[in-house]
């Protein structure tokens, strides 16, 4: 299963659903779309606007592929439940965001190839997603054991 996450922002990411739309309609495998304030409703996958954090959570853990925004908190749980993350950054010039996104976190993680990191929608596609499931899972990844490392503890 793939998920799709906007997170929480009270902006839409019609650019990401959309072209996840078009993914859906062209593979057999099943996608879920968590599309929050997004104006745009899928044809070809299950989607809502939002849920819990625990449900989140479990898509998350469900997937075999996140597909998500930049956000910090939606990343490190996809790493830390060991997903092949496609992280897709939310863009001031569409009007995904009110800042200019600088995507510290998302090229640090690209560097130390943790996620894939798209810079240009037309970058995810069917070819991408297909040979993502040649990948696997990020069962070795030192990244993860890191940020499990530096979790308080209690």
């Amino acid at each position: 299963m793939i998920f799709v996450t906007v997170g929480m922002h009270n902006q839409g990411f019609d650019r990401l659903i959309k072209k996840c739309d078009l993914i859906a309609g062209e593979t057999d495998e099943k996608m879920i779309m968590q599309k929050g304030c997004t104006s745009y409703c899928p044809e070809n996958a299950e989607s809502f606007d939002f849920a819990s954090y625990e449900e989140i959570l479990s898509l998350i853990r469900q997937s075999r592929i996140v597909i998500t925004h930049d956000g910090a908190g939606s990343i490190l749980n996809c790493l830390l439940n060991k997903k092949i993350t496609v992280v897709v950054p939310r863009l001031k010039e569409f009007n995904e965001c009110k800042y200019e996104n600088k995507l510290d976190l998302a090229l640090e993680l690209e560097k130390q190839n943790k996620i894939h990191l798209i810079r240009d929608i037309d970058q995810l596609n069917l070819k991408l997603i297909e040979d993502l499931k040649t990948i696997g899972r990020m069962e070795d990844s030192k990244a993860i054991g890191r940020m499990e490392d530096s979790r308080p503890s209690g």
